[in-house]
């Protein structure tokens, strides 16, 4: 680790001169350090001469891992030093479903928190999520529902809506309601529904019966991995995939289009425990939530001008 902080001293630094101050070294003592990392590489780190150090080839490989180590060594020096100040600053322990707006979670709550540890607990069933926020396991769920399903509060928990968001058709480019701005659920009769594997059976029923409100008939869901559901779409199968309105970056083939309507959409939630340590903040936390999810949208909202058009959505 020592050594990595003098190569990372002399990137920085792009001198040996003015990096040896950093370490605490002199300059003959750092270069004697360098030609010994330089030794065991096999390869110099940097050219050195009039101008300064300038990374080699292996300097520009080297410098960002070096950097990346020395980050996470820093992160868990501070964590284990958390860790000992014991009862004063105890871990804040946070569950949440997995979906795109639960990738900025931790972020979310951390800013609120300030340098509070944190714990995170993916939860991909309704009953499990719940029942840790009812047992004591969690201070805080980020939770969804659907509508005709809400969620009931356990005993002794409280809960505030985030936010609803839409929910998208992906379609194979060849499917006849692909060239339509905007898709009916009819438009969609006797497909394949993919749905993720990990997924919870409250989805399959949103939508089976929001299929059959609309009177698109029996509806087939098949859960399915990323590979298989590639292979289907690219071939032009009979199948649909309904996505978040805000990309989680994973790619597939096909097109993205709005369903008439919104008759398949999620409930965003937090729910903490009424005397919890989250309390005082949960109003603050969903408000930041809110902010977050708007912010996504330029870069990973799959219909970027869409929320602009239909107001009163999450992120609109």
């Amino acid at each position: 680790m020592r050594h990595l902080r003098y190569i990372d001293a002399v990137g920085t630094a792009g001198s040996v001169t003015q990096a040896a101050v950093a370490p605490g070294l002199s300059q003959p003592s750092l270069t004697a350090q360098l030609r010994r990392i330089e030794q065991v590489l096999g390869s110099p780190v940097f050219d050195r001469g009039r101008h300064g150090a300038r990374p080699t080839t292996l300097g520009r490989v080297l410098l960002p891992h070096a950097r990346e180590v020395l980050a996470a060594l820093d992160a868990l020096t501070t964590a284990v030093r958390r860790a000992h100040d014991g009862p004063s600053t105890p871990m804040l322990r946070l569950g949440t479903r997995p979906t795109v707006l639960a990738s900025r979670f931790c972020e979310v709550v951390g800013e609120v928190f300030g340098d509070r540890l944190i714990d995170l607990t993916v939860l991909d069933r309704q009953a499990p999520c719940l029942s840790a926020l009812a047992n004591g396991l969690v201070d805080l769920v980020l939770h969804v529902d659907f509508p005709g399903r809400e969620t009931v509060p356990p005993p002794g928990t409280r809960m505030t809506v985030v936010g609803t968001e839409s929910i998208f058709v992906l379609l194979p480019e060849t499917h006849p309601a692909a060239g339509k701005s905007e898709v009916d659920l009819l438009d969609l009769a006797g497909v394949t529904w993919l749905l993720w594997a990990s997924g919870d059976d409250e989805m399959n029923r949103h939508l089976i019966a929001e299929c059959d409100r609309a009177g698109a008939g029996r509806v087939t869901v098949r859960e399915f991995d990323q590979l298989v559901a590639a292979q289907l779409i690219r071939r032009g199968d009979p199948v649909a995939f309904p996505v978040q309105a805000i990309s989680s970056g994973v790619t597939l083939p096909g097109v993205v289009r709005p369903l008439r309507g919104s008759p398949l959409r999620v409930r965003h939630l937090l729910l903490w425990p009424t005397n919890g340590v989250v309390a005082d903040h949960a109003t603050h936390i969903r408000d930041k939530l809110v902010e977050t999810y708007r912010a996504m949208i330029p870069t990973q909202g799959r219909l970027p001008g869409w929320w602009s058009a239909n107001p009163g959505w999450l992120g609109s």
